[in-house]
């Protein structure tokens, strides 16, 4: 049979030209640092932690307390995003409690790397790739240390025992014993006393935890400040080359490309999609024939066959928010970024397996009107 390739929407080029001329003239004016009140909205990524740690050693300092040293099982998660790697370059921090003799979490060469019982007992494994946001957790119950990406377990090796402790202070972009921060950006860092599971990860892993829970000591939003958003344990910022920013605004995202969704004049839909393991190779999901508004669809091997519907709902009127859902006929693995210009994002994840579950997020962003 032979293979069918769409015609273009009417218009498509046109109307994209004009709209990016549009934004073009408009500028983005909210790139910068900024500092916003806390607030869970819209979470991940209201605002993030910047640093430009190849150049300049900065990162939030976040005093000692015997809290912060969890000895029966740990938890160490955070968003992350790395922006460049110089050649040679072994170890950037993302958070530590001085890996010689504590915790530690980080990227080494491409990989996620893990202490929990000081200097001899480095965990590697789990690609943190460059320039794409990726949420990352380590997790040790004195027994086995666990890595997962985007929650994906990556690592599985046995512990060597409970994790150790520390006097020193904890900090995030950097370590008291591994002052390397990296290039690059770091969000929501949560610090726990129990083990999280990978069921538990993946159920906050783009949703705000506000709150006290059992077994959390931390939660560092860096929504424009240091502070634990739950509790004792606030950070401060040292250094130098450091900044708190958001997302570019525009007055609207133009059109749909062959590989993004433009839905509501205002959210642009991407995708990427894998059939290996963790860290394989990925794939760029394309865009379905013609969109309309306010939903569209994404296939991923053939033009014919397609794999996810999105679609976007002003709730503005219901519940003050912006809903977004999605439906699939797939079972491998993607990724969906929604990002509204209007200064928000949210990123969902299908895992490989059973068939792709529905996403009803009728919460999604906070940014009526």
């Amino acid at each position: 049979m032979p293979d069918r390739t769409p015609e273009p929407c009417p218009g498509t080029t046109a109307r994209r030209g004009l709209r990016l001329a549009r934004i073009a003239l408009l500028g983005l004016f909210a790139v910068g640092l900024l500092l916003l009140p806390s607030s869970a909205e819209a979470q991940p990524f209201q605002a993030w932690f910047n640093t430009n740690g190849l150049a300049q050693h900065g990162y939030v300092r976040v005093p000692p307390n015997a809290a912060l040293n969890p000895t029966t099982a740990i938890t160490v998660e955070a968003w992350v995003l790395f922006a460049s790697q110089q050649a040679g370059e072994d170890c950037r921090s993302i958070a530590g409690k001085n890996f010689l003799q504590a915790w530690w979490l980080g990227r080494c060469n491409g990989q996620l790397r893990s202490y929990f019982r000081g200097g001899a007992s480095a965990y590697t494994g789990g690609v943190i790739p460059l320039n794409q946001w990726t949420h990352v957790a380590a997790v040790s119950d004195g027994t086995n240390v666990r890595h997962y990406i985007n929650g994906e377990l990556v690592l599985e090796q046995p512990a060597g025992g409970s994790p150790t402790t520390s006097s020193s202070e904890m900090r995030i972009g950097s370590d008291v014993s591994w002052e390397r921060s990296p290039a690059g950006s770091l969000d929501e860092v949560r610090l726990w006393n129990v083990v999280r599971t990978q069921d538990q990860l993946r159920a906050a892993i783009n949703e705000p935890i506000t709150s006290a829970m059992p077994g959390l000591v931390g939660v560092w939003a860096l929504d424009g400040n240091a502070q634990n958003v739950v509790g004792p344990h606030d950070g401060s910022v040292q250094g130098a080359g450091t900044g708190f920013l958001t997302f570019p605004v525009a007055a609207n995202c133009g059109s749909s490309t062959a590989t993004s969704l433009c839905l509501l004049d205002r959210f642009i839909v991407s995708g990427k999609w894998r059939t290996g393991p963790p860290g394989a190779a990925e794939g760029t999901a394309q865009v379905a024939d013609c969109p309309n508004e306010g939903s569209g669809l994404f296939w991923f091997f053939s033009a014919i066959n397609w794999e996810v519907m999105v679609k976007a709902v002003n709730g503005c009127g219901l519940n003050n928010r912006y809903w977004l859902f999605s439906a699939a006929t797939t079972n491998v693995f993607y990724r969906l970024e929604v990002t509204d210009v209007h200064g928000a994002q949210k990123i969902y994840f299908n895992y490989p397996g059973p068939p792709a579950p529905a996403v009803t997020d009728t919460n999604a962003f906070a940014t009526c009107p």
